[in-house]
Order: C-alpha cells, then structure tokens, then sequence
C-alpha cells in the first residue's frame, strides 16, 4: 500500500482513474501489522464534517501478520489476535460515522514462496513465511468481514 502511488503504481492508476470523481488517499504504512494499525488508525481518520467522509475505507493487512513467530516475532500476529484487531478497526470506523457498507476489507495476497526465500537469504534471515499460513489469515479476513457485515476483495483467491 505504502509504494501504490509510486511510477505505474496501482494507487496511482486509481486516482488517475477517479479524477474529478473523488480523491484518492493512501495510508498505507510498509511493514505494519494490525496492532500497529489499530493504535495509529484514530490519527489517520477522525470523525469530521461531511467533505472529510470517505465514500469507502479498505483495510489491508495480513502479510505482515502471518509472518512465523519463530522467524519474525516482531511483525506476526497470532491469528486470533488479527481477526480481533480487525473487527475492532471496522468498530472504531463505525464510531466515527463510516458504516460497515463503505469499509471494506481485503485479504493478503498468496505469498510465491521461492521468490520470498530469495528475498530473505539476501537479508540474511530464513524464510520467514509460508503460503499454507498466509491463506489461514486470508481465510480469517473472509470470516470478520462476513461477521462484521463489510464488503470483502478476496485477493486471496482471485490470485491463486
């Protein structure tokens, strides 16, 4: 999310997309999980008059959660942890004015194993994530969007 606006970024492409129709603002924070978007989410979205309203909020996490705990104690989640700490940043969404059918939440996107473990042994660690627990996040993003009543983009399957 951080790097979308970037040359021929997919965030770039929507904005360009959607010009003269809505701004296009991105709040992506590289390297975060949901506890640290959690604390930070109230900063970035305030309640506000009416021209501050988003017409629709995404929640993107995921990746960085299903890290091992072994290997990257300092980015995994626990899975139930991340469902809890999404469901609670569609609550806090709702308490400031943006109703469950204008956020909506997208899955992580299937990890390509070899090419992460290229990345890792580059930076001198070991595979530090694996697809199989990447899909079990995905799946838990499906099930709080079902409960919390938001839309879903299930980057997760579409991708595979």
């Amino acid at each position: 999310m951080q790097f979308s606006f970037q040359q021929g970024g997919w965030g770039a492409s929507l904005a360009d997309k959607l010009v003269r129709k809505c701004d296009v603002l991105n709040r992506g924070f590289s390297g975060y999980n949901t506890r640290w978007a959690k604390i930070i989410l109230p900063r970035l979205i305030r309640k506000g008059n009416s021209l501050d309203t988003p017409v629709a909020v995404t929640i993107f996490f995921g990746a960085n959660d299903s890290a091992l705990k072994d290997e990257n104690p300092k980015q995994h989640i626990a899975l139930d942890e991340y469902a809890a700490n999404l469901k609670s940043m569609v609550q806090y969404l709702k308490s400031v004015d943006i109703p469950e059918n204008r956020v909506i939440l997208i899955t992580p996107t299937p990890l390509c194993e070899t090419a992460w473990e290229k990345q890792c042994i580059m930076q001198g660690c070991k595979l530090n994530r694996l697809n199989s627990v990447v899909g079990e996040y995905a799946n838990a993003c499906l099930q709080v969007a079902q409960d919390c009543g938001t839309d879903i983009l299930d980057l997760w399957t579409l991708m595979q």
